[in-house]
């Protein structure tokens, strides 16, 4: 079973989310943004992040950098209502794995999923 951490500044959403990854088999926990991703990751680590690409203080950029810097087996997914070329490019330079345009429905996040968990497996040493 993949542990994903949701990392969204919307209560609705980490809601929904969780809901559906649990659902689906994932062990799913929240955070409510960047700062607290880094204390929940230190503290046990997850092999899949979902992020929201827009939020206060630390954006899911931001992030992401840090996950590839501290946790590089962990796969990133990132997530945003601006679908613009500039936010999918800068999200792929940054090593996720996925962009999933919001709203997005379901069979796209579990397509996401499942390419993060691949990725996440094929990271881990032997």
């Amino acid at each position: 079973m993949s542990h994903v951490l949701i990392v969204d500044d919307e209560e609705q959403i980490r809601w929904l989310l969780s809901r559906w990854l649990t659902g689906w088999g994932y062990e799913a926990r929240v955070a409510v943004s960047a700062n607290d991703a880094l204390e929940q990751l230190a503290a046990t680590p997850a092999s899949i992040v979902l992020c929201d690409v827009m939020m206060p203080v630390h954006d899911g950029l931001w992030l992401t950098d840090q996950i590839r810097e501290r946790w590089p087996a962990t796969a990133v997914i990132m997530a945003s209502g601006a679908q613009d070329m500039e936010t999918v490019s800068a999200t792929r330079k940054k090593g996720a794995v996925a962009f999933v345009p919001k709203p997005f429905g379901r069979e796209t996040l579990r397509q996401a999923l499942l390419r993060a968990a691949e990725v996440s497996q094929a990271a881990l040493p032997c």
